[in-house]
């Protein structure tokens, strides 16, 4: 696992409370720490090297000791190495006196902060955000109207719809309201954006189907694969998330197509080709229910949770909440392919 510089800016007076607080968890976690005065500011930098999975246990200590506080500041740095290394730590069972005592769980993952940052960062509706559906709204009709497999790959991979919906697993795990109600707008402006380009091309282009529409045909149904791929996928790219290894999200965008079902769509409905505007409609809510309860159990398991006890029940409540509405929303989507009444 990668390590993490946590950057402790505080007040000079707490100087001992606070090397007091590291020096009494260094020996189960294993960083080193220092400190450097600001004499000017009357303030003292700490500054502590461990391994990014312990870094949400010190950061959650930290957080707790400063609420009370008025002048600090918390930063995470990523490192790529020190030198001498850390060393590892081995894990002992606790023994049965103190089991009830030990509530230090290693997360083997970025902390919920950094999860936090990454998510926010991709989720705000932004110029940005706009270029990118756009962009990649186009480069998913040329692929699919030339029938072209890598062009429509490279929509894919920009994948502008894949962050608001993690954004949204996030929050319902975390139970941010603010963080909920970023995602879903932008989610909903890049869908609304992304359809009304496709559909406006759709009009004034036409679609031919012919034996040379074959990757445009195959988004204008649904079957179950498409629904367990779209599980699985969802479920991956989340840990990967959570583990920092962005690599293998690119794959988990090729796998987990939401813009060329929706371009579909709307090119579809755009010609006139209502079934197959239904279609590709189906595969494309099916996608985003399975990409959202796939995310939300998957940062359940990962331990993703908030720091304390009533938010995490709130969390706990909301995410049941949530998860039972995806779940219903994909039984049902289920019966309708069952019975046929849906492509």
């Amino acid at each position: 696992m990668p390590l993490r510089v946590i950057e402790i800016i505080a007040p000079s007076e707490d100087k001992d409370e606070i090397c007091k607080t590291l020096d009494e968890h260094r020996p189960d976690e294993g960083y080193v720490f220092w400190i450097s005065s600001n004499e000017e500011e009357h303030s003292l930098t700490f500054k502590v090297v461990m391994d990014v999975k312990e870094s949400e246990n010190v950061l959650d200590r930290l957080e707790s000791f400063f609420t009370w506080k008025d002048k600090y500041r918390i930063v995470v740095f990523p490192v790529e190495a020190t030198i001498p290394r850390l060393k590892e730590i081995e894990e002992e069972p606790p023994a049965e006196d103190n089991q009830k005592n030990n509530q230090k769980k290693i997360q083997n993952r970025l902390s919920r902060e950094e999860l936090y940052t990454d998510v926010l960062d991709t989720c705000v509706l932004s110029r940005s955000y706009i270029l990118l559906i756009i962009f990649s709204s186009i480069v998913a009709v040329i692929g699919l109207l030339k029938n072209n497999v890598a062009i429509i790959i490279g929509a894919m991979v920009l994948a502008p719809l894949l962050a608001p919906n993690v954004g949204l697993s996030l929050a319902t795990t975390l139970g941010d309201n603010d963080l909920a109600k970023t995602s879903s707008k932008t989610l909903v402006v890049g869908i609304l954006l992304a359809f009304a380009i496709t559909f406006a091309t759709g009009v004034f282009t036409g679609v031919d189907i012919n034996e040379n529409s074959s990757e445009l045909i195959s988004r204008a149904s649904t079957d179950f694969s498409d629904i367990i791929l779209a599980m699985v996928s969802g479920a991956a790219g989340i840990i990967s998330f959570t583990l920092g290894v962005p690599t293998s999200l690119v794959g988990v965008m090729v796998a987990l197509s939401l813009l060329p079902p929706l371009s579909a769509c709307g090119l579809f409905l755009g010609a006139g080709h209502t079934s197959h505007a239904m279609g590709a409609a189906t595969l494309f809510f099916a996608n985003i229910i399975c990409l959202n309860l796939s995310g939300v159990i998957s940062f359940l398991l990962m331990g993703v949770q908030p720091l304390t006890w009533w938010k995490r029940e709130e969390a706990k409540a909301s995410s049941i909440k949530i998860i039972a509405i995806w779940g219903a929303l994909l039984a049902i989507l289920s019966a309708l392919l069952y019975f046929g009444l849906v492509k």
